[in-house]
């Protein structure tokens, strides 16, 4: 398969530029208020920090007084914040840039390997900032009241601890593969959200934080007092400050589930944050295609919004609401943005199934067709790209059956001539060798190219003999380079997985049409829309026949893909089944849905 490369226009990818501005305006909006809350998670982190390593029992106003003072009232603490922020920001870039491009499959794991790598490496580096410099922070803190420096002290033991952590957590959820957001099963309230996610991911965490913390005291403590006394009997003393000192370990155990917490964190509420459910409404796209909106203007309304909120307050008279809604046609034609597109069908079909069918048979008559027809011309626009995909994915399988099948079969009229190109005739022998490209001597006659020939199959002959005693090798090199087959054909059902949402939502407003008593206004795209069921059940079907052809295994996007296509099938033939020559011409499809009407229950 043809490697897809994404184009960028400076630091912006292309597929972001390419979006309307509302949708650019939405996606920044939301970007910088998962940042917003990251910052505030930050503080959180530092205080409960503080609060552990420096509260005391005895003065808890003067203990308090100091905590709040490192924590919002220090130079010192707002510029290390400043750094770690600007290195959390990069981090949900990152994992932004990531959720947003379309799909990519590789024909072999090494080419995957290859082209992810820098994506990779700016995850890593991302990561390590954010942990050094929090564990920097945290120990400067913890410098303050330990001030024994033995084996380095508590302030280098954090600063080495957290970059191992951050390492370790980058091998355990980024070093196998790129994830995307997953898309959320219910919409739930921010705040229960919020209270949730923070109480899982400390409990986990503190789980997590256990193997790491003990594994790297026992490699770092011996090795510091192994190169301090430079001494065997130094990695003893190092074993026994592990004993001897649990504070050390506590306080390393604490910041390494601090740290995984945060991370988890972070990558969870951009998640949630970007995967909002969105403000779908019946409306012209073209009034809002070129809508521009003040970013600043719409932070500062949200954040006024807010106070009156906690207050209690009524909004202002003249108070200006900006809305971020989008219409369907829209939001659904974003083609170069995957995360984005998947979420709006989602959103879009669970809208169909409440009240956006109401809401678009009630208005106008001209507003009606006039969305009605952009959301269905958008729709089966999607499904007709994704046929023309998948046809070029099943095109070349057909021909390759039949030269093979005229190439073994053979003609059963002697007298006919054969399709196939017949073999070349055998070259004639001679005695004498006319070098590597015309030599035609037998091979028990010694010449310079019979001997070349010889040692080249005894040297294949001991390789293969000493590639089968290494047993990793050959693993790990079928591991890299065995072939796909199905590579570009998984490429396109993964970029076709939109349309699982996005068919059933067309299908659920064409039923709820016949009761709202509209179905005229849709009458005549039934036809189309039950003609493109059926070509994309077709190939589904071909898809799933050259997986057992080639031997391969499909994505689950096939699944889902089926499951939605017999969905929308049932349903359009249960409630139009009886009107099927009022609105479809094809003889062939007409015959095909009748035969599945008499399997209805």
């Amino acid at each position: 398969m043809s490697e897809q490369n994404v184009e960028t226009t400076g630091y912006v990818p292309q597929y972001f530029i390419t979006l309307p501005r509302k949708i650019k305006k939405l996606i920044l909006y939301r970007f910088l208020f998962a940042t917003l809350l990251c910052s505030w998670l930050d503080y959180q982190m530092l205080a409960i920090f503080l609060c552990i390593n420096l509260f005391e029992v005895r003065r808890p106003l003067f203990s308090l007084n100091e905590i709040l003072g490192w924590t919002l009232f220090s130079v010192y603490t707002s510029t290390m914040m400043l750094l770690i922020r600007l290195c959390m920001v990069g981090y949900g870039l990152i994992l932004c840039h990531v959720h947003y491009v379309n799909p990519q499959c590789y024909p072999y794991r090494i080419w995957r390997v290859v082209n992810e790598f820098p994506v990779h490496i700016c995850l890593l580096s991302s990561i390590l900032s954010v942990t050094i410099g929090t564990s920097w922070l945290y120990a400067s803190f913890v410098d303050l009241i330990d001030v024994d420096y033995l084996l380095g002290g508590s302030w280098y033991y954090l600063i080495t601890f957290g970059c191992f952590n951050g390492i370790s957590y980058f091998l355990k959820h980024h070093g196998r593969s790129l994830r995307r957001f997953p898309l959320p099963i219910v919409h739930l309230d921010m705040k229960g959200s919020l209270i949730q996610m923070w109480c899982y991911q400390f409990r986990s965490s503190g789980k997590e934080a256990l193997v790491p913390t003990l594994l790297f005291a026992l490699i770092y403590w011996p090795s510091m007092a192994y190169l301090e006394t430079t001494t065997t009997n130094g990695v003893s003393t190092g074993f026994t400050m592990i004993i001897t000192q649990p504070k050390r370990l506590f306080q390393g155990w604490l910041l390494s589930t601090l740290i995984t917490a945060k991370l988890h964190i972070v990558r969870e509420l951009y998640g949630l944050i970007m995967q909002r459910q969105l403000s779908l409404i019946n409306d012209s796209r073209r009034l809002h295609e070129y809508l521009d909106i003040n970013l600043y203007n719409l932070i500062s309304a949200r954040f006024q919004y807010f106070l009156c909120m906690m207050r209690m307050k009524p909004m202002p008279m003249g108070y200006q609401r900006y809305t971020l809604s989008l219409p369907i046609a829209m939001a659904l034609d974003t083609s170069e943005t995957y995360g984005f597109r998947l979420l709006a069908a989602r959103d879009f079909y669970a809208a169909a199934s409440g009240t956006l069918c109401s809401e678009l048979f009630n208005q106008p008559a001209f507003n009606r067709t006039r969305n009605w027809n952009e959301l269905c011309d958008a729709i089966l626009e999607m499904v007709d790209e994704f046929l023309g995909r998948m046809e070029s994915c099943l095109e070349i399988a057909p021909c390759k059956k039949i030269f093979n099948l005229l190439k073994n079969q053979a003609p059963k009229n002697p007298g006919l001539r054969s399709l196939v190109k017949p073999p070349a005739p055998p070259r004639r022998l001679r005695s004498t060798c006319r070098g590597p490209p015309k030599c035609q001597t037998p091979e028990d006659f010694w010449c310079f190219c019979n001997l070349g020939k010889y040692l080249y199959d005894k040297i294949l002959i001991y390789w293969d003999c000493f590639w089968l005693r290494l047993p990793v090798i050959p693993q790990w090199y079928s591991y890299f380079y065995d072939l796909d087959t199905l590579a570009k054909l998984n490429h396109e059902l993964r970029c076709g997985e939109p349309l699982v949402w996005a068919l059933q939502g067309l299908v659920c407003i064409c039923v709820t049409s016949v009761k709202e008593g509209s179905f005229v206004y849709i009458q005549r795209d039934l036809g189309r829309i039950l003609v493109c069921l059926l070509k994309v059940e077709e190939k589904l079907i071909s898809a799933e026949e050259m997986q057992v052809r080639k031997r391969g295994k499909l994505c689950s996007s096939h699944e889902l893909l089926i499951m939605a296509i017999n969905r929308c099938l049932y349903k359009m033939l249960f409630t139009f089944g009886p009107h099927l020559d009022f609105f479809l011409d094809d003889i062939h499809f007409k015959a095909n849905l009748n035969q599945r009407i008499k399997l209805l229950p």
